[in-house]
């Protein structure tokens, strides 16, 4: 009887992982207006038996009924948040505590026609959810920004996350736009794939500071010249003194040079803001898709939204659809 208990935790925890605390998640346990919660929410899709998934863990169907009410008014062009939570679901049917899998890269967007397609808002290669938080929600707060174009009115918000395992968890919440246009428009029918924007308009400059030079690995604070890595990294305060701090210092470098040329290569090449409605559709199934796995973090194409660099602990690697 242990044995089959310490099992099946051991199951549970292999399969547990994150959803989406703020906005509370359509059939969320902190979801004021759900009836009936859903405690499956921190698992990905295809996961423990369960029958395939439809989009926003298949909870598009509340949005017509009382559970689908609105949970939070952004305004159009505001700086919002959202959280992730990694603690177990509050039910009637037990259900383990998740995991942050140590990162991952995330994707948001927004529906405007009851989520038949999900233009692109945000975009987070790698470091999602945040490595040095856990599953608490007061460590994984992410900001962005709402698309100043989108309409006004009822929208559906969307949060996916792929992890280096190949695992796929989507969650969504009713939210409304104020401020924004009036009327929602016409777009094309949803694929599993990705969409590219279709036009541009005026590119935004980018950041002309180098990242931050300052790590810490193997409880060793490391400092690195800002702009070279040919340069070598120095560490100290290490948490044990046993630690080769030469070791970690090249653990530093490694990581300092891929941070420089991500930050090149973003410089070279101004992104440039899309309209809402001509911005990429976010990847609702990856069914079809090959997705790069360990030790790689997934490169999302942005499609004309916003997009958050990772911290360059992995490498990224672009979805094969």
């Amino acid at each position: 009887m242990y044995m089959t208990l310490a099992v099946m935790a051991l199951m549970g925890a292999a399969h547990a992982h994150m959803h989406l605390q703020f906005p509370p998640t359509l059939r969320g346990d902190n979801n004021p207006f759900t009836k009936q919660v859903d405690p499956k929410l921190n698992y990905p899709y295809g996961c423990c038996g369960m029958e395939p998934l439809d989009t926003c863990h298949g909870h598009l169907d509340a949005l017509d009924t009382d559970e689908g009410q609105s949970v939070v008014t952004w305004k159009a062009g505001q700086t919002a948040n959202f959280t992730l939570s990694g603690h177990r679901i509050r039910s009637e049917i037990e259900n383990p505590e998740g995991g942050t899998h140590y990162g991952g890269s995330c994707q948001i967007g927004f529906s405007v026609d009851g989520g038949k397609t999900f233009k692109i808002a945000s975009t987070w290669n790698g470091n999602c959810p945040l490595r040095e938080g856990s599953q608490d929600p007061s460590t994984q707060k992410f900001d962005f920004t709402v698309p100043a174009d989108m309409p006004s009115g009822k929208a559906v918000f969307a949060w996916t996350w792929i992890n280096r395992e190949k695992e796929f968890n989507m969650n969504c919440a009713s939210v409304t736009i104020t401020g924004g246009k009036s009327e929602s428009p016409k777009g094309p029918q949803q694929s599993a794939s990705p969409t590219k924007p279709q036009q541009s308009a005026t590119p935004t400059p980018p950041s002309s500071q180098p990242p931050n030079q300052q790590y810490t690995l193997s409880g060793c604070t490391c400092e690195c010249p800002s702009d070279s890595w040919t340069k070598g990294c120095e560490c100290y305060d290490c948490t044990s003194p046993k630690t080769k701090r030469h070791l970690v210092a090249r653990q530093a470098l490694d990581l300092h040079k891929r941070r420089l040329q991500s930050f090149a290569s973003r410089n070279t090449n101004a992104r440039r803001v899309v309209a809402f409605a001509q911005r990429g559709n976010m990847m609702i199934n990856p069914s079809g898709c090959d997705l790069p796995g360990n030790p790689n973090e997934v490169e999302f194409d942005p499609a004309g939204g916003e997009i958050h660099e990772g911290d360059g602990e992995y490498n990224l690697a672009p979805l094969q659809c």
